[in-house]
This record gives C-alpha cells, structure tokens and sequence, in this order.
C-alpha cells in the first residue's frame, strides 16, 4: 500500500512550474547580490522567457525591481531595484 502524505499546494510543484523555479534560482540570487546589473542573453534564450523569469524572481523574492531593454535587438536587459 502507497504511503500518502498531506502538503500545502504552495509545497508541491509539478510539471513546468518545478523547472521554472529551478531556473529563477539564479535570478533570484542575483537580485540579491547586487542594487542593479544586467542580464546578456546567450545563444537562442528567447528575450520574453528571460524578462518573465526576472519578473517572476522579484516577485518571488519581494524586491522591487524596475527593468529594460538596452539594445533594440533585446540581447541585454539591465535591471536596478526601487524602492525598499
């Protein structure tokens, strides 16, 4: 017989969600690091999924951020935080 254990929903992750938390782990650690900083795109990172992840990061990590493309090509997104 399965053992089953109850959780809260915010505990469990499943199928995209738990990658995409996986990936905003270094957003988040980067927010925190620094007061601002960039974000180079590499290779075939797509510019909406990076900003997306960014956003999800500050959210995530309560620190309020404020963010824009640099180039016209969206390759590097700088960031800085607002307010406290």
């Amino acid at each position: 017989m399965p053992k089953f254990t109850a959780m809260k929903p915010s505990e469990v992750l499943v199928g995209r969600a738990r990658l995409a938390a996986e990936e905003r782990k270094s957003y988040v650690e980067a927010l925190r690091a620094a007061e601002a900083g960039k974000v180079e795109l590499a290779g075939a990172e797509k510019s909406a999924r990076v900003k997306r992840l960014l956003v999800e990061a500050s959210k995530e990590s309560g620190i309020r951020i404020r963010s824009s493309w640099e180039d016209k090509s969206q390759r590097v997104l700088l960031w800085k935080k607002v307010g406290t």
